[in-house]
């Protein structure tokens, strides 16, 4: 006797295919796009700043800001993946130094472009010296917008970026050093869906603190000619409707468990290392021999540059050894490394290619899980949709219009470790509908497999080895 189907079964069916061709069409599409992946290939409002850049895939954007009320520089590194495979980001804010023009991160120094794999997008906003990437309730010295650091780098960039380099909004790293550490970890916990992986150098954590209260603002003062920081970024301390516990890390960084983020903290010991030293000397020793009548000036600076670089560095160390202990009394998986080293960008530098290793093996594992999540919910939700066209196609008593399906039932998914990549495949399982058209009585059970892959590396010493540089502050933000 012919199966008779009902019109919503036979709407099903026909919604089911429509679904199937526009995903064979879609995936067929997707080697149209290979443009949007290409480095070599200059972006709209992008250059090519050197022909150094150039031959390392480095474009420097410019685009308007909502967020910021201007005109931002971000300059880019373009993965060379395929079309087809899912672009990733490491998003680097600088330090109080900034250029306008370029990131120091972009420099051979920083050391970022170089040591990075070139399937993983390089993003490095330019700019914002002294402006502590946050959201600030007024404009500071000098401008007539209440910067919104947190709308640009969390929101508007993901959505650029997006949209001309094809990176995803999603299992991205964020990565901060000195006065961009502390706020890289709030940006990331304000962002878990887009931010990942959180690594910072050498930050100052503790800010809602009378300590906090008269440093920050007097550093923008001193080196950016921002003098009302201290009510116009964010509000007056103690005074209603301020932030300055929102942006104390130790208040937030229990978020970053419940997110499942991956947080690598770093920073030196102040001690120079023989590089450092050794630099310094070189450095001394040509001016002595090509311009001798700098060295009245050169000597007294390059004391007074490496003296700095050591408090600055001190700073850091005893801010992250208090993040650490409370890290350690809330039981929080965060990893932390020291080596000796001043404040400088040499030091950061200094292990930069495990360092991103270390990033990239995160982000990758990040990826992974959340393929993982993302299959067994799609499984799920079939299971639960099959059941449903189950229970009506299975018509009255009477057995007018009826149709036959069994539905495919899940197995029991197992927990992914934070530390591993897990991946997961489904035996494929026959529809309701597939069950209509075929007339079969049963259908294969999907089912989840999880196999282990590529694990989030246990932390290394990521400050400064015995190759580091010369502390000067004015080279090392």
């Amino acid at each position: 006797m012919p199966i008779r189907w009902s019109h919503r079964v036979r709407r099903r069916v026909l919604v089911s295919s429509i679904a199937a061709c526009t995903a064979a069409a879609m995936t067929v599409g997707v080697t149209s796009h290979a443009w949007a992946v290409d480095p070599d290939r200059l972006r709209d409002g992008c250059v090519w700043r050197t022909a150094e850049e150039q031959a390392q895939h480095v474009q420097t954007c410019t685009f308007y800001s909502e967020s910021l009320g201007r005109n931002v520089v971000v300059q880019v590194r373009a993965s060379d993946n395929e079309a087809d495979e899912t672009e990733q980001a490491v998003y680097f804010l600088d330090g109080l130094g900034a250029n306008p023009e370029y990131s120091t991160w972009s420099t051979a120094d920083a050391g970022a472009v170089s040591s990075y794999s070139t399937g993983t997008n390089l993003v490095m906003p330019a700019g914002g010296a002294g402006e502590w990437m946050t959201d600030w309730q007024q404009a500071p010295t000098g401008g007539d917008t209440a910067l919104q650091w947190d709308g640009f780098v969390g929101t508007e960039l993901p959505a650029y970026l997006a949209t001309n380099f094809d990176v995803s909004t999603s299992n991205n790293a964020i990565v901060g050093v000195s006065m961009s550490g502390a706020p890289a970890v709030i940006l990331g916990l304000n962002h878990p869906e887009v931010f990942t992986v959180i690594r910072s150098y050498s930050g100052y954590y503790q800010t809602a603190n009378p300590i906090g209260w008269i440093a920050i603002p007097l550093i923008q003062i001193a080196r950016a000619d921002i003098t009302n920081g201290l009510w116009a970024m964010w509000g007056l301390p103690l005074a209603s409707g301020n932030t300055w516990d929102d942006n104390d890390v130790p208040q937030r960084i229990a978020e970053a468990k419940a997110n499942g983020q991956t947080v690598i903290i770093s920073t030196g010991t102040g001690i120079p290392t023989e590089r450092e030293l050794s630099t310094a000397w070189t450095l001394i020793q040509q001016v002595a021999q090509e311009t001798p009548e700098l060295l009245p000036v050169l000597l007294p600076a390059a004391v007074q540059g490496l003296a700095l670089g050591i408090v600055l560095e001190v700073g850091a160390l005893v801010s992250t050894a208090l993040l650490q202990g409370f890290a350690i009394l809330q039981e929080l998986p965060i990893s932390f490394s020291y080596a000796n080293g001043g404040h400088n960008w040499i030091a950061w530098a200094a292990d930069e290619d495990n360092d991103a290793q270390e990033i990239e093996e995160a982000m990758a594992a990040a990826a992974a899980a959340s393929t993982t999540a993302r299959s067994v919910v799609a499984v799920g939700d079939e299971v639960v949709g099959d059941e449903a066209v189950g229970d009506e196609a299975a018509g009255d008593a009477s057995g007018v219009e009826t149709a036959t399906s069994v539905s495919p039932s899940a197995t029991a998914v197992p927990s992914v470790p934070t530390s591993e990549a897990a991946t997961t495949t489904s035996a494929a399982s026959t529809t309701s509908e597939e069950a209509v058209e075929s007339s079969a009585e049963a259908s294969e059970p999907a089912t989840v497999t999880e196999s282990p892959g590529a694990g989030a590396s246990t932390s290394e010493e990521a400050a400064t080895s015995a190759e580091s540089g010369v502390p000067a502050v004015e080279a090392s933000e």
